[in-house]
């Protein structure tokens, strides 16, 4: 089982997102303050160990009810909502078992039956939730008793279901009191409808989920209490060892030298400060727990790693490292069959890159057990590796001060994503695509010309590989939502042999994105069919072998390509070669090969500029309007 999708209305900076999670790992992308938090926290408080409507719980408080600003003339007023909506659906695979033995330990509830329909329409929810809300428990003739200890019963009631929701709602009033209300739901598939109960008592035994929030808390996070998937591990190892009885004596021993020890100060204080004002008290001095069925809670973690101390006083890289390979044992050797969540922040916090494929590699090691599902926030290309597990993308953005997110499913394009410097694809703002060797090129000519300007607003410049490859990664950019733009040499704008990749086979959406062409897209894609068409009508030959523009006797061309670089899609007269000041250093007979780039690298280091080593003036006006677009 796993969290298929996640609806929130009104939680924080989210007004209204509706996210799809898929099995295996799940990676949330964004800048900072986007919202990736806020995800993980709506997650937490639905699925999270701690009752999602337990009074006393801080989960929900006033300021996390979604505000905005209000303009009045020349004031500004900020409003905020008074209801938050949270709807977590968990998909059971086919043939997956139930852990009825855990579910059979909870709490009953009332299952409505109501006057004539049982069922929730599908197409009501969870966009249309209201009523499910208005609809409870307190008429008996309209509700049927759900018994968990009767096994029988619940294997009746969840074997034919796969399909399984949470609903949560929380309603702040006039005096900001909050009142928070769940709701379980479930049925046979997708295009089923919903069965209602009025409370939420199995939650974890369909879903064990483990939060890792970015302020690592092992004390939160590893809480021993027999609710707990921690406690739950503790108490396993504790009494099913067949050292379980010698501990139990070991701690017996220890608790009559503890008495031998403090036996003298114990006499002396209740002699002199307890006897006369609180006659009949006795003081005690213990090392053991209270009871042996509850020694488990006793068990403290140290590590050394160099100086031994309690886990709670390492740093946030040991603290991940150790809950996520906890929770991990916990899944494989103790509750083997309930499926597991693990949700981490920023797994990368305080780690150099080694411990982060560490992490990275835990991770898939988790994910080999088919039933676990992993959904993780990162600012790292490190953890976004494309492995033979699932993996499922969400940028998450900010649009008018509201979160709205974009998922993709990038398993389709592993075959292209070769280097993790082309993973920084899915933190960019804008991203300019490019042949091999040429991004090392673009990069020094930006930061010499545009000094800064390229980290300042989140570009990228991604080498692609050979031209074959540009136009799958024009379609992963798009897919992205994420401006994107080319570099190429003169020959990408012919068609050259059959297998050859030309700018004709970029999606029309490229020309169309509105940092490019606009409503004008198609306008331009005919320009080029007819250059195209009209060079090979004139020389077929020439058209399909020619690497410059002055190679045709075409005026045209060279205004069409300063019209096409000024716009985004910097097609170069000729090939970057040719834009060598020393043709006996490089030229088109003497390419930009990476012992080259050793070469420009180290002229560079000697104080040489690229502007000393090529005509940057195309490239320069290709950049100028990547930047300001």
């Amino acid at each position: 089982m796993y969290l298929s999708r996640l609806f929130i209305k009104n939680y924080r900076s989210i007004k209204n997102l509706d996210l799809k999670f898929t099995k295996g790992k799940n990676i949330i992308v964004g800048r900072n303050n986007s919202g990736k938090s806020n995800i993980i926290r709506a997650i937490n408080i639905v699925l999270g160990e701690n009752s999602p409507t337990y009074a006393r719980a801080e989960n929900i408080t006033k300021n996390d009810f979604y505000s905005w600003e209000v303009e009045h003339g020349q004031t500004t007023t900020t409003e905020s909502s008074n209801e938050i909506f949270i709807w977590c659906e968990l998909t059971r695979d086919y043939g997956a078992d139930l852990n009825y033995d855990e579910i059979c330990k909870c709490y009953g509830f009332w299952l409505y039956t109501g006057y004539t329909q049982a069922r929730i329409q599908i197409d009501e929810l969870p966009e249309n939730y209201e009523h499910i809300f208005r609809l409870n428990e307190s008429d008996r003739s309209t509700c049927r008793w759900i018994k968990p200890g009767n096994r029988s019963n619940i294997e009746t009631e969840f074997e034919d279901k796969f399909s399984f929701a949470f609903a949560f709602k929380a309603t702040r009033n006039d005096e900001d009191e909050i009142l928070k209300e769940i709701r379980f739901l479930y049925r046979e598939n997708a295009d089923s409808d919903w069965k209602l109960s009025f409370r939420a008592p199995i939650r974890n035994e369909f879903l064990q989920s483990a939060i890792i929030p970015s302020f690592r808390d092992p004390q939160n996070q590893l809480r021993l209490t027999k609710w707990t998937w921690y406690g739950k591990l503790m108490h396993h190892l504790t009494t099913k060892s067949p050292k379980a009885n010698d501990l139990i004596d070991a701690l017996d021993g220890i608790k009559d030298i503890g008495d031998e020890i403090f036996r003298d100060v114990k006499e002396r204080v209740e002699s002199s400060s307890l006897s006369v004002a609180f006659p009949g008290t006795e003081l005690r001095f213990q090392f053991s727990v209270d009871s042996k069925d509850e020694m488990y809670k006793n068990c403290l973690i140290y590590v050394d790693d160099g100086f031994t101390s309690q886990l709670t006083d390492k740093g946030s890289g040991i603290q991940s490292a150790t809950i996520i390979g906890l929770f991990n044992y916990y899944t494989r050797y103790v509750n083997t069959v309930t499926s597991a969540l693990l949700c981490i922040e920023e797994p990368e916090l305080y780690l150099h890159p080694h411990g982060c494929r560490v992490i990275s590699d835990h991770l898939e090691e988790f994910l080999n057990e088919d039933r676990n599902q992993v959904i993780l926030t990162t600012h790292s290309v490190e953890f976004i590796r494309i492995t033979s597990n699932d993996l499922n993308l969400v940028m998450v953005y900010k649009e008018r001060n509201a979160s709205n997110a974009t998922s993709v499913d990038i398993g389709k394009y592993k075959k292209i994503l070769v280097d993790k410097k082309q993973n920084e694809i899915f933190f960019a703002d804008k991203v300019i695509l490019c042949e091999g060797n040429d991004e090392f090129v673009l990069t020094l000519i930006a930061k010499e010309v545009f000094p800064k300007v390229l980290d300042e607003q989140n570009i990228s410049v991604i080498a692609v590989g050979g031209k074959d490859q540009i136009h799958e990664f024009v379609k992963l950019v798009l897919n992205l939502d994420i401006k994107c733009f080319i570099l190429a040499d003169f020959d990408y704008l012919l068609r050259g042999p059959p297998n050859h990749k030309s700018i004709m086979n970029l999606r029309k959406e490229f020309f169309e994105q509105d940092c490019i062409f606009g409503d004008n897209g198609r306008k331009v894609i005919s320009r080029i069919e007819k250059l195209r068409s009209k060079l090979k009508d004139d020389d077929e030959e020439l058209f399909n072998n020619a690497k410059t523009y002055d190679e045709f006797c075409n005026e045209l061309i060279p205004n069409f390509l300063e019209f096409l670089r000024k716009n985004g899609v910097g097609i170069l007269s000729g090939e970057i070669e040719n834009c060598s000041k020393d043709l006996t250093f490089i030229s088109p007979h003497n390419k930009i090969t990476l012992k080259k780039i050793y070469e420009i690298n180290e002229r560079m280091v000697d104080g040489a500029k690229i502007t000393d080593l090529l005509d940057v003036s195309e490239i320069k006006e290709f950049l100028g309007a990547v930047i300001e677009r």
